[in-house]
C-alpha cells in the first residue's frame, strides 16, 4: 500500500524536502521518524481525524519494535554512523550535504532514550500525548523552517517547497 501513498503529490513533496533540508536540531530529526510514520498510518487510512491515526499507529503490530523498544530510531542513528567524515571529524549525510558530530550522536542516544521512556508506559493516553507532543514539536519546526524557505528566492521555485505540510498537528486537540 505504500506505493499508492507515493502517488499523493504533497506526500512525495514532502518526502523530498525531508530528505535535502539543512539545519535540523538533533530532537527534531527522531521526532520527524514519528511523524512520517503517523504521515503513512493517516494516508493509508484515508485520512482520517488524527486522533484515529494515532489509534491505529500505536496498535500496529510493528510499533512496540519501532518506537517503544527504538529499532526504527537505531536504524537511523546506524545509517548516519555508516557515513563518516574521512577527517573523522563526523559523519557525513549525503542528501543534506551537512556532517553530524560524534557529539550530536551522543545526543540522538540521549533522545532516543527519553522517548522510549515516554512511550514505555501501559498508559495508552501519555502514550497518544508523547506522540501528539512531538509531531507537533517537529510540525512547529518544519512550518518555520518552510516560511523561511518560501522567502528565500533560491528555493522559491522548487518543487518541494510548499508552505505546508501533508498532516496538520497544530490546531488538533
Amino acid at each position: 500500500m505504500t506505493k499508492d501513498i507515493k502517488k499523493n503529490i504533497d506526500i512525495r513533496r514532502y518526502v523530498s524536502w525531508k530528505k535535502i533540508v539543512k539545519g535540523k536540531p538533533i530532537h527534531i530529526r527522531l521526532y520527524e521518524l514519528v511523524y512520517y510514520e503517523l504521515l503513512i498510518t493517516w494516508s493509508e487510512m484515508g485520512k482520517p481525524p488524527i486522533r484515529s491515526a494515532i489509534n491505529e499507529m500505536i496498535n500496529q503490530k510493528g510499533f512496540n519494535e519501532d518506537f517503544i523498544k527504538g529499532q526504527k530510531i537505531q536504524e537511523y542513528i546506524d545509517e548516519i554512523k555508516d557515513n563518516p567524515c574521512e577527517d573523522g571529524s563526523g559523519y557525513y549525510i549525503a542528501n543534506s550535504n551537512e556532517v553530524l558530530t560524534k557529539k550530536d550522536i551522543i545526543n540522538l542516544y540521549k533522545i532516543k532514550h527519553a522517548m522510549k521512556d515516554e512511550l514505555n508506559t501501559k498508559n495508552m493516553i501519555d502514550v497518544y500525548s508523547s506522540i501528539f507532543v512531538f509531531c507537533k514539536i517537529y510540525e512547529s519546526w518544519a512550518l518555520l523552517k518552510k516560511d523561511k524557505q518560501m522567502h528565500d528566492i533560491t528555493k522559491k521555485e522548487r518543487f518541494d517547497v510548499t508552505p505546508d505540510l501533508p498532516l496538520k498537528i497544530i490546531g488538533v486537540d
